[in-house]
């Protein structure tokens, strides 16, 4: 009696084992199916977008045969180019050279060692503004004797050399500029601040220069 008993318990715990493992593998089967249901769901979303990007590629208009195209460095460039253009025509051209002798030629007497020597030089001043040249005639008695004054403080010696030369060419350069600057700011037109720089001479130049 009691084996049966036991037998028939045995019975009903291979049953349930056996309805539990069933009920495991369909649980697995249907989560396999959801798998595969979300799956085909993703690529159909994705085939669908591509096949609309496909569709608008086709769809846009194209550019015509030879039409450029801009990218972002061509653009740059060509934002550079324009300002470069602007700055070139807000720059002025150079104007030419113009060249004036200062007539007569200057003569200097040195007393070297008891000895009478003397210098004489021809002077032409460069310059470009043609306004140089009316400031140039009206105070060339200014300018004259500014220089006469520079060529008599001079050594002797030292104007045989190449240095003192060039030395007494920068010197009687500036004194020039200062003169004619002095004398257009001192006019009554000029009483108020220029707003751009006065004419003025560019370079002294001997072009004559005998010593004896």
């Amino acid at each position: 009696m009691a084996a049966e008993k036991k037998g028939a318990k045995q019975s009903e715990e291979d049953e349930a084992a056996a309805a539990a493992a069933t009920a495991a593998t369909e649980t697995k089967k249907k989560r396999k199916k959801l798998l595969v249901i979300i799956g085909g769901g993703f690529l159909l979303v994705a085939i669908s977008i591509g096949a609309t990007v496909a569709v608008i590629k086709l769809l846009a208009p194209k550019k015509a045969p030879g039409e450029a195209t801009t990218t972002s460095s061509e653009a740059s460039v060509g934002a550079e180019s324009s300002v470069a253009a602007k700055a070139s025509e807000s720059v002025e051209p150079a104007m030419p050279i113009i060249y004036l002798a200062l007539k007569p030629n200057f003569t200097v007497n040195y007393d070297v060692n008891g000895r009478q020597r003397f210098l004489q030089a021809e002077l032409t001043v460069m310059y470009r503004d043609e306004a140089v040249l009316k400031i140039l005639e009206l105070h060339m008695p200014a300018v004259r004797n500014g220089l006469v004054l520079l060529l008599s403080s001079q050594t002797f010696d030292d104007l045989q050399t190449v240095e003192g030369k060039e030395k007494l060419r920068t010197a009687a350069l500036k004194i020039v500029q200062n003169i004619l600057i002095k004398e257009q700011l001192e006019a009554p037109e000029k009483s108020e601040k220029p707003k751009k720089a006065l004419p003025n001479i560019e370079q002294i130049l001997f072009t004559n220069f005998v010593m004896q």
